[in-house]
Order: structure tokens, then C-alpha cells, then sequence
């Protein structure tokens, strides 16, 4: 038993110096508690000191229980109702509030200025800073096929230089994309992305129990406008709070949308599993990948089907795009440059069987 709670506040005292600015703080401590001993021990040789030290230590005491137990909760309830308005959105500042994280960082926008800026790379540090220190990293954007897009553009207007709302959504999932196969497997279990298809009407960034929240408005990102600085605790951030797991439990992964798991069946049963990237398109999923056409053209004299993301009982053909059809493979090219910033060969139809 001595030696699990040994282990366990070891791991407790570890996690504390792993977080920022909180070695200098225990040091602060330290190095002030090592002046009050040697006061102390300088203060022996006044008279009655036994008496005097007891006096003192009591009152320090009763002073030290009422701070903890009647004025800190006062002060916490009347920071908990305290909104800070900030005139934008700083993305330096947030960075540094999000590098110092423990618990929580949240983030629901349309699409976030953050994930494509000069910026990035230190936030993205900050991220798996946050998620080492057992921070949980949950992020919702925009799916950039739904139509809350359109709405969204037309609520932007079309002035020049205006945001393509949803080419600067597949910017930032490709950032986030690529952000997540850096992670190891431990850090991946604590970072998720995930893409909503409904209007949120407002947007979520969080580090730990503060939020800043803002409003999607017309004619200018919300970004540009005021954000309201809260707890999570206040109604408004309650408010968003809740908004945000509505829109988490109705939200589909951002795999889904970047990536397609398909199994190839060949004729004696034999089965072989990739990941593919891919394009819609009038609700057929054409994949980009060199080894579905090597393996169409091993398969020549014999069936070769196919099923995608473990729906065995839905089968397809895979089929080669024909080049003559300049329309399609056109289209098909710039939506894949599009999503992914790239070129490569031929696309295959996954022909429903």
C-alpha cells in the first residue's frame, strides 16, 4: 500500500514540473520558505520567542483558513461572472494559453485562421504540448461538401478578397491531417477532429475552464470580431459549451472525409486492405491510388471486387476512368488538387455492384 501512494504522488509531483512556469513558481516557493526559516532561526534569541513565535504562527494560520475557505471562493464566483472582451481574435495570445493547458482545448469554427498563419507551427506545438501534459485536444469545423457552406459564403458575400470558405476548410484539414499522423499512437488517443454539417451560429476556443466565444456574422469573419472572454462555468460559456457537444455528437471524423479504407477481394477470397485517398462525386467515390491500378492490372483474367470501410455486404467494381472522358477526369483533377494539394494518376471508379 506505501508503496502505491509513494508511485502516486510521484506521478502527481512529476506531472506538476512538467507544466509550464510551474518549476519557476515552486521555486519562488522554495526560495521564499528557505528566507522564512532562516528569519525564524535568526528571531531565536529574543526574548519570550516561544511565545511569540506560537502567537504569530496562529494568526498566520487563521489568517491562511480564512483566505482559503471564505474570501478564495468569493473571489472565484465573482471571476466566474466576469466577462474580458478582447476587440479580435489574437492567435498569438490563444497560442500561449493553449501552451500551458492541462485539461481541455477546444476549438469550433467555420474554418480558423489559426490552422493557416505564420503562427501555425508554434501552435501546433502548443497542441501536443497540451495533449503530453494529458490535455484532451478536441477541434470542429465546417465539412467543407455540406451546405451550411453555401450559407455561410452567402453571409460573407462576395466582395473581393473574401475567404473561399470552403477551399481555406480543406487548407486547414489538411493541416490537421498531417498534424495527426506526426502523433504517436499514445498522443492520437487524445486528439480528434471532427467535422460538423449543421450552422453552429457561434465559435469555441478553449484552454482548460476559460473560453473565448464569438459570433458568426454577417459580412465578416469571427475572427475580425469581438471575443468574449469567460469560464466555462458562466452561463455563456455553459451555453457554448453544450452547443459544442451537440455538434461533437452529430459530427463525423475527419478520416472520414480524407481518407477511404478499401478492401480488394480477388477471386480465391484473398483480401487486401488500403487507404485511398479520394473525390466525390454524384455520390460515386473515385480513388486516387497507384496500388488499386497495379493491382486491377495483376487481376486482369479474373474478378477482382472490392467493399470500403468494413461493409462487406456492399460491394464494388473497381473501374478505370477513362482519360477520353475530358469532362469528368477534369472535374475529378482540380476537386483532388483541391482537397489534397496534389497531383497524381489515374482515378478508379468504385462501381457499385
Amino acid at each position: 500500500m506505501a508503496v502505491v501512494l509513494r508511485d502516486r504522488w510521484w506521478r502527481r509531483l512529476s506531472r506538476l514540473l512538467r507544466q509550464p512556469r510551474r518549476t519557476q513558481i515552486i521555486g519562488v516557493f522554495l526560495g521564499v520558505t528557505a528566507v522564512a526559516v532562516v528569519l525564524i532561526w535568526y528571531a531565536r534569541r529574543i526574548a519570550d520567542y516561544d511565545e511569540n513565535f506560537a502567537l504569530n504562527m496562529g494568526a498566520d494560520i487563521v489568517g491562511a483558513l480564512l483566505t482559503i475557505f471564505l474570501i478564495t471562493p468569493i473571489l472565484r464566483r465573482a471571476q466566474g461572472g466576469r466577462v474580458r472582451e478582447h476587440v479580435r481574435l489574437d492567435y498569438d495570445w490563444y497560442t500561449e494559453q493553449v501552451s500551458g493547458a492541462t485539461s481541455a482545448v477546444k476549438l469550433l469554427d467555420t474554418f480558423s485562421n489559426i490552422l493557416d498563419a505564420p503562427v501555425t507551427p508554434r501552435f501546433l506545438r502548443a497542441l501536443e504540448g497540451a495533449i503530453d501534459r494529458s490535455a484532451y485536444v478536441q477541434i470542429l469545423l465546417l465539412d467543407p461538401d455540406s451546405l451550411a457552406v453555401v450559407q455561410r459564403e452567402r453571409e460573407l458575400g462576395d466582395r473581393p478578397g473574401q475567404a473561399d470558405v470552403r477551399r481555406e476548410i480543406l487548407r486547414n484539414l489538411r493541416t490537421l491531417d498531417a498534424f495527426q499522423h506526426a502523433l504517436t499512437d499514445r498522443q492520437r488517443r487524445r486528439f480528434e477532429v471532427r467535422l460538423y454539417n449543421a450552422s453552429a451560429g457561434v465559435t469555441l476556443y478553449r484552454w482548460d475552464d476559460k473560453v473565448l466565444v464569438s459570433f458568426l456574422t454577417v459580412g465578416r469573419l469571427s475572427g475580425q470580431g469581438p471575443q468574449l472572454e469567460v469560464t466555462v462555468a458562466s452561463p455563456l460559456g455553459g451555453f457554448v459549451e453544450q452547443r459544442f457537444e451537440e455538434l461533437w455528437h452529430f459530427s463525423k471524423p475527419m478520416d472520414q472525409f480524407m481518407h477511404l479504407p478499401v478492401t480488394l477481394v480477388e477471386a480465391d477470397g484473398a483480401n487486401r486492405e488500403l487507404t485511398c485517398r479520394f473525390v466525390a462525386h454524384e455520390g460515386q467515390h473515385y480513388v486516387m491510388d497507384q496500388q488499386v491500378v497495379t493491382e486491377m492490372a495483376r487481376r486482369r483474367d479474373g474478378p477482382l471486387q472490392a467493399y470500403c470501410r468494413g461493409e462487406v455486404e456492399t460491394r464494388y467494381e473497381p473501374v478505370v476512368v477513362d482519360d477520353r472522358d475530358t469532362d469528368l477526369t477534369t472535374l475529378l483533377r482540380e476537386r483532388y488538387v483541391e482537397k489534397y494539394d496534389g497531383r497524381g494518376g489515374a482515378f478508379v471508379l468504385l462501381r457499385p455492384l
